[in-house]
């Protein structure tokens, strides 16, 4: 078209791409009834390790044989990279700028897992247009049917981009700790995707609590509310205790499974990445490929026709 400019033309190839998306093209893995699995893990509030349960969660599936791709959708506060100790090359906003592609700044990372970098202290990557959205889901789509799990870290809170990402996903993970605050924050998130985007099962893991018990104590807390006033499912994917060596690999960017893989709160995301391959094989049709971009684009041109 006369006057359009190329960053223009990729957007508009990206979003018509997505409406054409057909699953019965996609997949040259080696088992073509294989479907990406994705999973979205999401928290009420920050600060309760959800990113250090993704990054060590998709270790532990690669351990057991399987293709994990992680999205950092924190989209301009990104961390995945730096629990990691890796050096991104470019990040998703370079991608959507126009600058190079999703292939450029994919990083193989420790773990045998790769990642997709997202940018950090970039205000502007967190109101993008639905255009834009639809050419990172382009890209996105374009490379993650090569692998078997697509996880999903997403921002904290209960802000669009939260909403965006957690509905599109075949399961949303919650991760909470035995903290008040957790759980009310994640009661209020739940509430949300539950009442505005129809969301009816919740997964729970809960992180950082010293005994077995307190993890049942608090996953319980969480379910009878959400049961009772909202009537949506949680299921129980495990725990993960609290560990000293958790801070450490923090502060040493290294995650805990590689460094410490037989701590307790390595032990515990061993027992969660089980949980999780177990969903995905009990539940292969809704955690394609095809179920994230259709979900993603009936949100953004609905939420376009509503304004």
């Amino acid at each position: 078209m006369l006057g359009e400019s190329k960053h223009q033309s990729r957007i508009k190839a990206g979003t018509e791409h997505c409406r054409g998306f057909d699953v019965e093209k996609v997949g040259n893995r080696e088992s073509q009834q294989a479907v990406t699995r994705v999973v979205s893990f999401t928290s009420g509030k920050g600060g309760v390790g959800k990113t250090h349960t993704v990054v060590n969660t998709a270790i532990s599936l690669a351990a057991q044989g399987y293709s994990v791709l992680v999205l950092d959708a924190d989209l301009g506060l990104a961390n995945v990279d730096v629990l990691l100790g890796i050096q991104p090359k470019g990040t998703l906003h370079e991608v959507l700028k126009g600058k190079c592609s999703l292939d450029d700044i994919l990083i193989e990372a420790p773990g045998g897992i790769t990642i997709i970098p997202a940018a950090s202290g970039v205000e502007e990557f967190q109101s993008l247009e639905s255009s834009e959205k639809m050419l990172l889901m382009s890209e996105v789509e374009r490379i993650a049917h090569r692998f078997d799990f697509l996880l999903i870290d997403t921002p904290a809170g209960i802000g669009p981009d939260v909403m965006y990402f957690n509905t599109a996903a075949a399961e949303i993970v919650c991760v909470i700790t035995g903290e008040p605050t957790s759980l009310t924050d994640s009661y209020a998130l739940i509430k949300v995707l539950s009442s505005e985007y129809g969301e009816r099962t919740f997964s729970v893991v809960v992180n950082n609590v010293p005994s077995e018990s307190e993890a049942n104590i608090a996953f319980n807390t969480l379910a009878r509310a959400v049961g009772k006033f909202l009537q949506v499912e949680t299921r129980y994917m495990g725990w993960i205790p609290n560990d000293g060596q958790v801070r450490e690999c923090i502060m040493d960017r290294r995650p805990i499974s590689l460094a410490f893989p037989s701590s307790r709160a390595a032990r515990g995301v061993v027992d969660v990445s089980n949980v999780l391959a177990k969903h995905a094989k009990e539940n292969r049709v809704k955690g394609g490929m095809q179920f994230f971009f259709r979900q993603l684009l009936e949100l953004s041109y609905g939420k376009e026709a509503a304004c």
